[in-house]
């Protein structure tokens, strides 16, 4: 498969060359030194030094990007991901499991590190970093504090702002005035947060292609432990003052970065992208594309894949 031709298709999810490839991904375990276990999966190329770090978003899981990981694969690259503590198969933070929490934002960061150092700098190959949504603000942090760990990096509808109902300064206040972690009670979801619960195709803003948001929610019906609602009050106010720092860490990197915006994102801030641009970034507008722009319908999914290995 050359850079430019069709990638895997919506109803290669059903085949059994991807069958058999998800079983050769290999998952294992690491733990932090606050005592947290982090869970990841990888594939190594057996003949390719190129590897890809992938950092995914709130909720996500390494199970939901396999087909990703095939794609990459294809273009000859060996591909490491880690589930952010709290969330997917790695432990979760809370008495409730559902909650989407973390007690410092740099606590993602720190755990990303610990991974790369122990587990993916050891195999001596040439690194790129691919990010999607919360993954991207956590690796606009990393490279800040690490900016020799990488050649390339690469921001998938990045959170470097949060779509908000009003403005975000209100928010922040509110969501602070909210938090009971101040009190020493148990976390607390946002305002009308709740637990997980299945949302029909129809009424999501995530995707365009039906099958792929099926064959997520397939997976978390099969491991329930993925099951993730929606944010509390202080991954909230943690998460809208990393965002904002991610801005200004990427804008002053001097390593080359491509942002991918997703036209209809209504998840993600995109005007906050637009401030991160710096003399090394470059941004591409997917169009048509949703917040989820790596389990995007064939044709804008492929146009994404191209911009990422091209860049590559």
């Amino acid at each position: 498969m050359q850079i430019g031709q069709n990638y895997s298709s919506e109803q290669f999810l059903d085949s059994e060359e991807f069958k058999e490839f998800t079983h050769s991904i290999k998952q294992a375990h690491l733990h932090t030194q606050d005592g947290i276990k982090l869970s990841y999966a990888y594939i190594n190329h057996p003949n390719s030094d190129k590897l890809i770090v992938f950092s995914s978003g709130r909720v996500e899981s390494h199970l939901k990007y396999q087909q990703f990981f095939y794609d990459c694969f294809q273009q000859g690259y060996s591909i490491y991901a880690m589930d952010h503590r709290g969330q997917g198969l790695s432990q979760r933070l809370t008495t409730n499991p559902q909650q989407g929490y973390v007690d410092k934002f740099n606590d993602y960061v720190d755990d990303l590190n610990l991974f790369i150092e122990q587990i993916v700098k050891p195999l001596d190959k040439k690194m790129a970093l691919v990010c999607h949504s919360m993954g991207s603000a956590i690796g606009a942090h990393y490279i800040k504090q690490q900016p020799n760990t990488f050649n390339k990096i690469i921001f998938c509808a990045p959170m470097f702002g949060i779509k908000l109902p009003v403005n975000k300064h209100i928010i922040y206040w509110l969501a602070k005035c909210l938090d009971s972690n101040k009190s020493g009670r148990q976390p607390n979801y946002v305002l009308g947060g709740k637990d997980y619960h299945r949302v029909p195709f129809d009424n999501n803003d995530l995707t365009h292609s039906e099958v792929r948001f099926s064959y997520n929610q397939q997976l978390i019906e099969q491991n329930p432990q993925l099951k993730l609602g929606s944010p509390t009050n202080h991954w909230l106010t943690e998460s809208i003052s990393a965002a904002d720092k991610a801005i200004k860490y990427v804008n002053t990197c001097k390593l080359p970065i491509l942002i991918l915006q997703a036209a209809q994102d209504i998840v993600v801030d995109n005007k906050a992208q637009y401030r991160a641009l710096g003399s090394s970034a470059t941004l591409y507008q997917v169009a048509g594309a949703r917040h989820e722009i790596l389990m995007e319908s064939d044709p804008i999914r492929n146009d994404v894949l191209n911009q990422i290995f091209n860049f590559l």
